[in-house]
């Protein structure tokens, strides 16, 4: 379960920042994970809880996720697309592309702390 590791990152960078900030608590935490990152939200969401448990800073803090869909240009014919099963094939022209536009990140956006 790498959800465990990925919420101890992001633990500790909460951590790092909140204390760098004087902040007493840390009151929520938000994040954009794209649908083809490979994280599974549930998994995450009880590691980070878990985890946060464990910090007195931390403990209550909410784990907001804005999931990211997985798209792709088409450079032929310029059309953006949803990418479905993986397969990145232009519904429009047919034609195959590999410039994936979104749904492979994974970012810390934002941390609200009380002082």
């Amino acid at each position: 379960m790498h959800e465990l590791a990925i919420a101890q990152s992001i633990v500790e960078a909460v951590e790092a920042k909140a204390s760098e900030c004087n902040a007493v608590h840390v009151k929520g935490v938000r994040l954009k994970i794209g649908e083809a990152s490979g994280v599974v939200t549930d998994s995450l969401t009880f590691c980070f809880e878990m985890m946060a448990s464990l910090d007195p800073t931390l403990a209550g803090a909410q784990l907001l996720i804005d999931t990211m869909p997985h798209c792709a240009y088409c450079g032929h014919c310029a059309c953006e697309f949803s990418v479905t099963n993986f397969v990145v094939q232009c519904p429009t022209c047919k034609e195959w592309s590999n410039e994936i536009v979104s749904g492979t990140e994974l970012q810390l956006l934002e941390m609200e702390f009380e002082s």
